[in-house]
């Protein structure tokens, strides 16, 4: 099965079998040998530049690229100066055990212009083996909603004006999550009126910028509560809230649990 068959597939079609992440730092000229393996290989490059040999294929890439290696591919790559990569291996099923392909053809998928990806496989790494209350819960969230921005990216038509026309907006809030902003300001980074941008962010996203604000803010807050380094209080300063009980509150109606769970052993 392919994952463009799974637009419109339910919950209980699919299942997260296997999940690795590794975040990589090599020296300029490293070389790596990746033998044929049953999983479906994601190579994001934080920064550097490498060069990757297949049997029939080779192809380039850069600092903020996403990369896709199908399932059973063997091949080489070079890094061509200091770099920093993470690599997500992960295998996805059907309900009746067979392996759900991302893609046949390997390569290039699409260049992270504004960074978005590299918080969430952050945040993905870091719980990918924890074992902390709900910590499998969140683990398949995060991975499944890791899948389904690759998968949206990689098809997105450049005639999605909807996206287009808010991407400026996007990227602010996933980079600025913790500031203050209003309506109007994200509406004028995107060069339209507010009555415009409300409609095109609600119909892109099915949220209105502030929940879609709140809920990049307890994504953050959870990884960071997770560490144990930090106090409850600290923790709503680093995301931007003040009130420490306006805090707990919307962390609890976002996680279904109060922000003190996840400092527990």
């Amino acid at each position: 099965m392919k994952m463009n068959a799974l637009v419109h597939a339910s919950i209980n079609q699919l299942s997260l079998v296997d999940l690795r992440i590794d975040p990589c730092k090599v020296s300029a000229w490293h070389h790596y040998e990746m033998a044929p393996a049953p999983i479906e290989r994601f190579v994001y490059i934080v920064k550097g530049k490498a060069r990757f040999f297949l049997e029939h294929q080779e192809f380039e890439a850069e600092g903020s690229d996403m990369i896709f290696l199908p399932g059973k591919t063997a091949y080489r790559s070079e890094w061509q100066e200091d770099s920093e990569f993470m690599v997500v291996d992960l295998l996805l099923c059907d309900i009746e055990g067979q392996v759900i392909c991302f893609d046949e053809a390997p390569g290039v998928l699409f260049h992270d212009t504004h960074r978005a990806y590299r918080g969430l496989l952050e945040e993905l790494s870091a719980i990918a083996a924890g074992d902390g209350p709900f910590d499998w819960l969140e683990r398949l969230s995060l991975s499944f909603k890791f899948l389904c921005e690759v998968a949206r990216d990689t098809n997105r038509n450049e005639s999605d004006e909807r996206f287009l026309k808010i991407k400026p907006a996007l990227s602010y809030l996933e980079h600025g999550f913790a500031e203050d902003f209003s309506v109007e300001e994200l509406a004028k980074l995107c060069c339209l009126s507010v009555g415009s941008f409300r409609r095109l962010f609600s119909e892109y996203t099915g949220l209105s910028p502030v929940e879609y604000r709140n809920r990049l803010r307890i994504r953050k807050a959870t990884a960071l509560l997770k560490t144990k380094k930090y106090t409850v209080g600290e923790v709503a300063e680093a995301v931007g809230v003040d009130d420490i009980k306006y805090f707990s509150k919307l962390f609890k109606r976002y996680t279904g649990f109060s922000p003190g769970v996840m400092k527990k052993p």
